[in-house]
């Protein structure tokens, strides 16, 4: 098995997460400003561990495509 494929994989509990959406998660709209400050900051932290974890996987695939 190749381990760069792995390395690009969504977890498990990501696809989970996924599985879980609608369309209208997806709309371009987060309604932030209805969010209390505390959603706002679980928001934010979220983003940024998403960020952090995902950050550049994607690169080496579409340098591959080209």
């Amino acid at each position: 098995m190749n381990s760069r494929k792995s390395e690009i994989r969504p977890s498990a509990e990501f696809e989970r997460a996924l599985a879980q959406c609608t369309r209208e998660d997806f709309d371009g709209h987060t309604e932030f400003y209805r969010l209390t400050p505390e959603q706002r900051l679980e928001w934010l932290c979220q983003a940024a561990a998403f960020v952090h974890e995902f950050k550049g996987k994607a690169r080496p695939a579409a340098k591959r495509e080209r």
